[in-house]
């Protein structure tokens, strides 16, 4: 008995998909379509896996609203997907017969798959940042171009596994492409209808990279469509995000109101309790603002890394979280000082923390960063305002001598003694590595204190730690609390170590006698990137401030604050004479009336933060706001923020921040 032959049929979806695009690669205008949707895969993925990876981020979102920020987002991935390939498209699509050898073909084809494995990197690049930041790549990337060594250190230091998967990737990825553009479609029989068809592609592909058929091009406002901030950033891909970063020159000056109107607003914000701005041409500038009566005490200013306060117990305790262990003595430290509960960053980068504390100014979107050329403007910088009261002054950073340009910043800002990783000696057995993040912070504490106990008093310290950075690493096990690989438990037990060398420092000062005579002000550069509830946007800039020291009264503080408010508050406790022009108020001021508030900047969306809540925008319209705001209360917070911006905006690109020759007086 014979057993009967079977025979099993394909799957006919399977072959009518395999056969369709057969058919199509073997056409030349199929390749072309083929092609344009292989660039555009991409950008889903990445766009699915940001979704997925980062949920928390859009967990405010219902599906409808998921679904039309991935259907918003196709015209910004087209957008930048034909602005990298259109030309090579066109070249292959010529109808000459030289132009369907396969050299040329090939030479396009190839070229355009190297484009598409930039846009790629830059999709993976910025997927990675956004968990740092909770937002895509914005104009900081000027900033991080300019430091390119410790971020190609960083790079292959701590993303190395992702580097190489990254390449692996592009290899397998270049077998398929071959596939896709090395066998050569026939030349036209006849041109001219070719031609035409170019003609038209061309036109059709410079309105999809204009983004559509409107006067403006596409740009990143054009994400936030909907009254949410969330949605935007989902509608967003990376390499849109960063090709703009990288192009966008500063945005025009904008009037959202009568010009009176919004420096009244801002003036009335910035005054407390006084009446001091008497110049119409320098609207912030508050002549003698503070009395100078009283003796001078040191000042020591701490810019810690990425000190979050949702990982510092003295400030869980507030919120009524448990303890991590992690922060002892800056927890012992804030019993005998002044701890605020509700204070916050002014940006998310180092570089804008820097600005806000040294000058009381913000890092306008398109405006060029410190370091970049926002110093050839007159500011209330830090470091002049105490070198005019007859301060010694010193700046040490745990990162390389030139990183971020710390080294022109500092002397520019009015430090006369500045170093950096390079100039610590070594206390620890193991040096870190050169392609990690500075010197450890023990060696930096040391040093500074070393200068400040043999210093002339009075003086200001300025000192910017490094080891709460990525890679977060750690001397040797005794730090090491929390034993898993996480990346949040790596940074914790870098806080612990961050914080043994806190204490280490502050025991010298008191051994060495300068302790008593000097206000230590403790706070950091910007939140870091385990932040919870992130769709709550103070938790985005929520960061410690403990001043400690003379004239300061104990206790807990529950105003809102920034670091906007540190420059201020030193000439308030410093007792100096001097003026002061910046978007800071003192944090002395008890006034009662004029509403404290914290304006903060991610990319390009603005936040207005007080008692009341909070406000975002972007400038072209209001992306969200805290939940149970009045709509009036709304209205008036959304209105003192673009003031602000209206105000500062104007007074930097026009240079009348502070009048000439009373830069530091």
């Amino acid at each position: 008995m014979t057993t009967p032959l079977r025979i099993h049929a394909p799957n006919p979806v399977l072959a009518t998909i395999k056969l369709t695009a057969l058919a199509l690669h073997k056409h030349a205008y199929g390749r072309v379509a083929l092609i344009v949707v292989a660039c555009l895969l991409p950008f889903s993925l990445a766009r699915l896996a940001l979704y997925l990876v980062y949920h928390e981020d859009f967990q405010s979102l219902g599906l409808l609203e998921v679904l039309s920020a991935f259907a918003v987002g196709l015209r910004f991935d087209i957008s930048i997907a034909v602005m990298g390939i259109f030309l090579p498209l066109l070249f292959m699509m010529l109808p000459f017969r030289w132009a369907h050898h396969a050299y040329w073909q090939r030479l396009w084809g190839w070229l355009i798959y190297l484009v598409v494995l930039l846009l790629v990197f830059m999709l993976a690049a910025d997927t990675i940042y956004f968990g740092v930041v909770h937002r895509h790549v914005g104009s900081e990337i000027g900033a991080m171009s300019e430091d390119i060594g410790p971020m190609v250190a960083l790079a292959f230091g701590q993303y190395g596994v992702m580097l190489l998967l990254f390449t692996l990737g592009a290899a397998f990825g270049a077998l398929l492409w071959r596939r896709l553009v090395h066998p050569v479609p026939a030349a036209p029989r006849r041109v001219w209808p070719r031609l035409v068809s170019i003609v038209l592609a061309l036109l059709l592909f410079v309105i999809l990279g204009r983004g559509g058929w409107s006067g403006k091009p596409i740009s990143v406002g054009d994400a936030f469509f909907s009254n949410s901030v969330a949605q935007g950033y989902l509608a967003l891909n990376g390499a849109f995000a960063v090709t703009r970063a990288l192009n966008d020159s500063a945005p025009p000056l904008r009037d959202f109101m009568p010009q009176d109107e919004a420096i009244s607003r801002t003036q009335h914000t910035l005054a407390g309790s006084s009446t001091p701005f008497h110049d119409a041409n320098f609207p912030i500038y508050q002549q003698a603002r503070f009395s100078g009566h009283g003796s001078k005490p040191n000042v020591v200013v701490l810019m810690l890394e990425s000190w979050g306060a949702l990982h510092i117990d003295a400030l869980r305790e507030q919120m009524h979280l448990p303890p991590l262990g992690v922060t002892p003595n800056f927890d012992s430290l804030a019993k005998q000082g002044r701890l605020y509960t509700h204070f916050y960053g002014n940006g998310q980068r180092s570089i804008q923390g820097a600005e806000a504390i040294l000058a009381s100014l913000p890092t306008l979107p398109g405006m060029p960063f410190l370091g970049e050329g926002i110093e050839q403007n007159r500011q209330s910088f830090l470091g002049e305002l105490a070198q005019a009261q007859g301060y010694k002054t010193f700046f040490l950073q745990s990162s390389d001598r030139g990183s971020f340009r710390f080294d022109s910043i500092a002397a520019r800002a009015g430090f006369s003694t500045y170093k950096g990783a390079e100039d610590m000696p070594e206390l620890h057995e193991h040096k870190k590595a050169a392609s990690t993040w500075g010197t450890w912070d023990h060696n930096t504490f040391q040093e500074a204190h070393q200068l400040f106990a043999k210093a002339r008093q009075p003086f200001l310290g300025y000192i910017f730690t490094s080891t709460t950075h990525v890679p977060w690493l750690i001397p040797d096990q005794r730090w090491r609390k929390y034993t898993s690989d996480s990346d949040r438990d790596k940074f914790l037990n870098s806080l612990l170590y961050a914080d043994w060398a806190l204490g280490e420092f502050i025991a010298a000062a008191k051994k060495a006698g300068y302790y008593d005579n000097t206000i230590f002000v403790l706070t950091a550069d910007h939140a870091n990137e385990f932040v919870e509830h992130a769709e709550i946007t103070p938790n985005l800039y929520h960061i410690p401030l403990l001043i400690v020291g003379p004239g300061v009264k104990p206790g807990i503080d529950e105003r809102i604050g920034s670091q906007f408010d540190i420059t201020p508050t030193i000439a308030d406790l410093g007792n100096w004479s001097t003026g002061y022009a910046g978007l800071g108020r003192s944090l002395l001021d008890e006034s009662a009336g004029n509403e404290r508030v914290s304006f903060g900047i991610r990319g390009n969306v603005f936040d207005l933060i007080s008692s009341r809540g909070w406000v975002s925008h972007d400038l072209t319209h209001r992306l969200g706001n805290a939940p149970g705001m009045s709509p009036h209360a709304t209205d008036e917070m959304e209105r003192n923020l673009l003031a602000e911006y209206q105000t500062i905006s104007r007074l930097l690109v026009e240079n009348r921040v502070v009048p000439s020759g009373n830069a530091g007086k």
